[in-house]
């Protein structure tokens, strides 16, 4: 996933492939196209907002850095989460996975949310889990449970979606079914992401980016939520995502370079001693 040249602006309609919901493929690690894995940084712009005009609210800067490494012997991709707004970092996650399959191995997060903060910590073969720090009972209790379903075959990762989502085979078309799981949930469960068609993403300097369109429901058919993702093809990277849920929308879209600072802000100089009073 190196970097990109440019930032989605504007959509252009191109001819879709037929997409049914009938029928949904199974989607395994064997399916992944692993191949397109390849060490980056990216940051998604990410805002909520209202209808047109009423202006972008909460946003925040989240930034992946993918990298290559050995961990506890393995050959792993290690995907660093880090999530900010104006009052500083509100979410990090450093999550191991499997090179050869992407099966999650180990997961350290933190949150920071509505002035409650908490840090949890997986191991996912032996179904261990930790958590630290101030979260509801009710939370507390459904998320202690799905670290046992960690151990009942393999699901990706739904933490780690803006790197492993454009994976998915989109070349085959209609409906690909997968198992999925994120920390918080009692237990893995499959979700649909039906392939609408082929789009065409216009950047400010007339160069395009073919993508698939592709829509899901969350794994919660008839409530009204659903998620779209812009595909880019070649690259197999999510360049933008519409969302819609519990009657908010939020945006995530790709900037052209990673929103790290480069050169921070120096030391302020040192303040000259002061001569004492007589």
């Amino acid at each position: 996933m190196r970097a990109f040249r440019l930032l989605p602006l504007a959509l252009a309609l191109c001819l879709p492939f037929a997409a049914s919901a009938a029928d949904p493929v199974r989607v395994t690690a064997a399916d992944l196209h692993l191949e397109a894995l390849r060490p980056a940084t990216m940051t998604y712009l990410v805002y909520f907002h209202g209808t047109a005009g009423s202006g972008a609210k909460r946003a925040m800067l989240a930034t992946s850095t993918v990298k290559r490494e050995r961990s506890g012997g393995i050959d792993a991709w290690v995907i660093d989460q880090s999530w900010e707004d104006e009052t500083g970092i509100v979410h990090t996650a450093h999550t191991v996975h499997a090179a050869k399959d992407a099966a999650t191995l180990a997961q350290t997060s933190q949150w920071n949310r509505a002035g409650r903060q908490f840090t949890t910590r997986i191991d996912a073969a032996s179904g261990h889990g930790e958590i630290d720090g101030d979260l509801p009972d009710a939370a507390r209790t459904i998320m202690e449970a799905g670290f046992a379903a960690m151990r009942e075959g393999w699901w990706m990762n739904w933490h780690s979606d803006l790197t492993l989502l454009p994976l998915l085979p989109y070349e085959k078309g209609g409906t690909l079914r997968i198992r999925l799981f994120d920390v918080g949930m009692a237990a893995p469960m499959d979700v649909d992401y039906v392939v609408l068609g082929e789009r065409r993403l216009a950047g400010a300097d007339g160069a395009t980016r073919a993508c698939w369109l592709v829509e899901t429901d969350s794994g919660k058919p008839g409530s009204g939520n659903v998620q779209r993702f812009w595909i880019d093809k070649a690259q197999r990277v999510v360049v933008k995502e519409e969302d819609i849920f519990n009657g908010s929308y939020r945006s995530k879209v790709l900037l052209a370079t990673p929103a790290i600072i480069a050169f921070p802000l120096p030391a302020p100089p040192a303040t000259a001693p002061q001569p004492a009073k007589s």
